[in-house]
């Protein structure tokens, strides 16, 4: 074992069912580190990129209802987050959450189990004219983000603040203190604006002069702000809505248009151009009746399945699911949270922040017959990582000799 290659050790670890990767982190210090490395963390998600039949979402537990997709064997798998702030505003990338409230800042790892928190300190403002029309806003009013420093890995949350001062803050994941942006946000971004993260940068929608759009972007790495060239003739109308969204590590903007048309837009981040990728009516009776409805509706973008179809969520978190061919499944006894991948890395605790605590959280998952089987031969598969392990080590040994 002690002559084992690392390399190997991984190549074969990666291709490991979830929970068995978590057991073998305790075979040895080796294989630990192994598991809880970067290169680990990046290389995991490549292989169920490959192999994984259904896109996963992540829900707030707030019932026990098993999602099923209306005889549609073509499903998705949903990964329920148990905590008492699960239906709050939040913020996920990678496959943690972020989840602020009144004093703190909640990180969840849905993979792992773990949650930390971090202070938050006092509002600047108190205000109260948007508490009433709108439940998707930060506490303090803060304009929020959430990512991935793409350079060297951190996780890092970025607010701003325009009242009554105009700046922003950072807080590094690792360091657990909220430092000051070197500049602050050059335009301003509205209380409901929501943010994406994409490829190491925050990006955030705002409306300009003569309803133009416009789109910050901040880099978590340099901390500098700039502007984000928009979709080609787009204007903000009365009662339309849109949401950034990031869709397998792309930037897209849904639009919600007064006609009921969703429109959504996808970017090319190295070329910075724009082309639209669906484009559709969405119809509901109850809404018909009552138009005033939709000047609170938007559609935000989660996963596209093997088939091509298209899985979003609405104002109230409910998951929608769009057959280009067929029309509409909405399943209204899910809250809906983000789009989930597994992530490996264990949370750091820096000094500023409480012990990394742990809570409960549970998969519920509507399974194939490949999956069953796959689930079937589990069991046996540590066995079958022995063998190789043995096998291994004495061909390294012959090799050698």
């Amino acid at each position: 074992m002690i002559d084992l290659v690392p390399d190997l050790v991984e190549e074969i670890l990666v291709r490991l069912p979830f929970k068995s990767i978590l057991k073998f982190k305790t075979v040895s210090k080796q294989w630990r580190s192994i598991l809880e490395s970067r290169s680990f963390a990046e290389s995991r998600p490549t292989f169920m990129n490959k192999v994984q039949k259904k896109p996963q979402i992540l829900a707030a537990a707030v019932n026990h209802c098993t999602f099923t997709m209306l005889g549609d064997e073509e499903g998705v798998e949903l990964v329920y987050l148990h905590c008492h702030v699960a239906t709050r505003p939040s913020l996920a990338c990678d496959g943690l959450v972020c989840i602020p409230e009144p004093g703190w800042i909640n990180v969840f790892n849905p993979s792992t189990g773990e949650f930390i928190r971090f202070p938050s300190g006092p509002d600047p403002v108190k205000t109260q004219r948007y508490n009433n029309l709108f439940s998707d806003i930060f506490p303090g009013h803060w304009r929020m983000g959430f990512g991935r420093d793409k350079v060297n890995g951190s996780y890092k949350v970025v607010r701003m603040f325009f009242e009554p001062n105009h700046y922003g803050e950072i807080l590094d994941l690792n360091i657990g203190e909220w430092r000051k942006l070197p500049r602050p946000p050059p335009h301003h971004v509205g209380e409901t604006s929501n943010s994406a993260c994409v490829n190491g940068s925050i990006y955030w929608l705002r409306e300009a002069a003569y309803h133009k759009y416009r789109i910050l972007a901040l880099d978590l790495h340099t901390q500098e702000f700039c502007d984000v060239p928009t979709p080609p003739l787009l204007r903000q109308t009365v009662m339309q809505t849109e949401r950034l969204a990031n869709l397998e590590d792309r930037l897209v903007l849904s639009i919600f248009s007064p006609q009921r048309m969703i429109e959504i837009w996808c970017m090319d981040t190295q070329e910075e151009t724009w082309i639209i990728t669906y484009s559709f009516y969405f119809y509901r009776a109850s809404l018909y009746r009552n138009p005033w409805n939709y000047t609170h509706m938007w559609f935000m973008p989660m996963a596209v399945s093997k088939g091509g179809n298209l899985f979003l969520h609405e104002d109230r978190k409910q998951l929608i699911k769009y057959y280009p061919k067929t029309g509409f499944h909405i399943s209204t006894n899910i809250c809906v949270i983000s789009p989930f991948v597994e992530n490996l890395l264990p949370l750091q605790r820096p000094a500023s922040a409480p012990e990394i605590r742990t809570y409960l959280y549970r998969k519920q998952v509507q399974e194939s017959r490949i999956s069953k089987r796959f689930r079937h031969i589990e069991w046996w598969i540590p066995n079958i990582l022995i063998t190789i392990t043995v096998a291994a080590t004495i061909l390294h040994r012959i090799v050698h000799y």
